[in-house]
Order: structure tokens, then sequence, then C-alpha cells
């Protein structure tokens, strides 16, 4: 079964809209979106925590960790501190 929140999940439009996305995070939608480490996703516990999907980092994959290429700088300190 898939996550709840897939279809609102900006990481996980991302991952779909990009084709040079796909290899690099394939494994953590495999993992987290559609797999066994959905209740161990940080992006709903940030969502969750911050009041919603609009206050995660698109950048940030279900571990925590900005997408390849990028980096945590911008994120809210809000968002920081709960990872």
């Amino acid at each position: 079964m898939d996550c709840e929140k897939l279809n609102t999940c900006a990481f996980f439009k991302l991952y779909e809209e990009r084709e040079s996305n796909k290899l690099a995070i394939s494994g953590f939608v495999r993992m987290y979106c559609k797999g066994n480490m959905q209740n161990d996703c940080l992006r709903k516990k940030v969502s969750k925590a911050l009041g919603g999907p609009e206050k995660v980092p698109v950048n940030m994959m279900p571990n925590s960790i900005p997408l390849p290429g990028t980096d945590s700088s911008e994120w809210p300190t809000g968002v920081k501190a709960l990872l």
C-alpha cells in the first residue's frame, strides 16, 4: 500500500516530474513512499509537527538528507530542530 500522503507530497511530485531525479531518489520512493518504511518518513514527522506539508522543505528526502546537489542551509530552524 502506498503512503497516504503520496498525492500531496512535494518530494514525490519532484521525483515524478523531473527525469534527472528519478535515479537518485527512486530507492527512497520505493522504501518510504511505497514500502515498509512509511512510518519512518521524516517528511511526515516534520509535516505533522509543524502543521502541514507546506512546512517541509521540498528538497528534504524521507531520511532528512537534502536531495543530491542541494543542501539544508535554507531550511527553517523549526525543521532543523526536529531532525
